[in-house]
């Protein structure tokens, strides 16, 4: 339902997506808080999103993600989910990336809208590149990830592109696609704007998703630091 703000910190200067490819340094901590409103069908919403990594190795990178959804008026959708893997980053360059993440999660609201509300596993395989393009600095990455929980299975399939327009901001675009068992296909859009300052990162996004039986927008809000 609401996405992931893409800001952590790869190096010293690239914000990039909680969900994406990068791995975190040996040691170094990124934290990110998100509040969220949102609207499906007849439901007034808000969601709020904990997550965090941590640089075991300079390879491995564990992250924790907590989801909470509640409506106003529907408190029978309420919904909370956690998520928890391990990142090995398998192949880099200067520019280039190739890693691979595997962990479990549980909850329905881990997986959005038509996520599968049981404890289940994730694997997930990403490339990522970033550099200067157009004279702008840039990151691009695609992702695919497998969801499986008894009875319910899901693959996802993420792309996102990030440019800084100005000194301390950046442009970030993200679109999902999703498919499987049990619940309608989705689809996903997430625009944002990320102001980078010295003590952290703000940002403020606008998502849509068409599910097909349903569609929905989001606003959101998230303060991101790294340790």
């Amino acid at each position: 339902m609401l996405g992931k703000v893409l800001i952590l910190a790869w190096g010293a200067s690239w914000p990039m997506a909680t969900a994406a490819p990068w791995v975190q340094e040996d040691g170094r901590i990124y934290a990110r808080l998100s509040l969220a409103e949102e609207d499906v069908e007849s439901l007034s919403g808000q969601r709020s999103e904990a997550y965090v990594e941590y640089g075991v190795t300079p390879r491995i990178t564990a992250t924790a993600k907590i989801d909470r959804v509640a409506y106003q008026n529907g408190a029978d959708f309420n919904t909370t989910g956690w998520r928890s893997t391990l990142r090995y980053r398998l192949w880099q360059t200067e520019s280039s990336i190739v890693s691979i993440e595997a962990g479990f999660l549980h909850g329905a609201a881990i997986g959005g809208r038509n996520g599968c509300d049981e404890l289940g596993a994730e694997l997930r395989t990403g490339v990522g590149w970033s550099g200067d393009w157009r004279n702008r600095s840039t990151y691009l990455f695609g992702e695919l990830a497998g969801r499986f929980h008894e009875g319910c299975q899901r693959e996802r399939y993420a792309f996102g592109l990030g440019q800084q327009t100005s000194e301390n901001f950046w442009s970030v675009t993200q679109v999902w696609i999703e498919r499987g068992e049990r619940n309608a296909p989705s689809d996903k859009f997430q625009t944002e704007l990320l102001w980078r300052t010295a003590p952290a990162d703000f940002s403020f996004g606008y998502r849509t998703e068409n599910g097909g039986r349903f569609e929905e927008e989001s606003i959101f809000v998230a303060l991101a630091r790294q340790f």
